[in-house]
């Protein structure tokens, strides 16, 4: 594995400071995992890892992270835990990162290295959140209108938030696009302020004249 060459250096644990070791870890990944055509199966596996066993068990994730564990019992736990479960370019990747005492920036460099992908294969982060569960259909047809819009294929992360009470919430990148219900409701609202006070203003204007 081509990671196995990467850069030799040591860090401490939850290390996120340091974001060009973090693409350089993340470059080392996809660079083994297009080795062996396996790019998206390798992501998709490290993005199932850092959400259903180091989110969803933070304790073992610390146990991992921890500086007081020896690398050599941290190894020992990663080949029992993981292989055969996993695939060989992650489990590899991961006792790489145990050896140079990184195991514990995982979650960035994984990050980093899905960030990399995307933009290699013209892909946007686009999140999208809607008052109600959208279905197949609308799903379709929204990732058509942004593929256009964008020039991109958008990678939606469709959240539900029934505070919006109707519409969407689009965002890509910085931008935002609110066209919710919740949003219009608001924007009324300002709008009927602005105007009593407009009326108020013109109302002590025309009395101004006789003080």
């Amino acid at each position: 594995m081509s990671a196995a060459n990467g850069p030799d250096v040591q860090g401490t644990v939850f290390d996120d400071e340091a974001p060009e070791v973090t693409r350089s870890y993340a470059e080392a990944l996809l660079g083994a995992a297009e080795k062996e055509g396996q790019v998206e199966a390798v992501l998709d596996e490290l993005d199932e890892l850092v959400r259903d066993v180091l989110r969803a068990h933070p304790q073992f994730a610390a146990l991992l992270a921890s500086p007081a564990l020896a690398a050599g019992d941290k190894d020992r736990i990663v080949v029992e835990t993981f292989e055969g479960r996993a695939l060989p370019v992650v489990v590899r990747f991961l006792r790489v990162l145990n050896r140079h005492g990184r195991l514990g920036s995982l979650t960035a460099i994984v990050r980093a290295a899905r960030a990399t992908w995307d933009r290699r294969q013209n892909r946007r982060p686009v999140t999208v959140r809607s008052a109600v569960p959208l279905d197949e259909g609308q799903r379709a047809a929204l990732h058509d209108r942004l593929g256009r819009l964008l020039g991109a294929t958008p990678v939606m992360n469709v959240v539900v938030a029934p505070e919006l009470i109707g519409g969407l919430v689009i965002q890509v990148g910085d931008h935002v696009y609110d066209a919710s219900v919740r949003n219009r409701l608001a924007q009324l609202r300002e709008r009927l302020i602005a105007s009593r006070l407009q009326e108020i203003r013109s109302h002590r204007d025309q009395f101004s004249q006789f003080a």
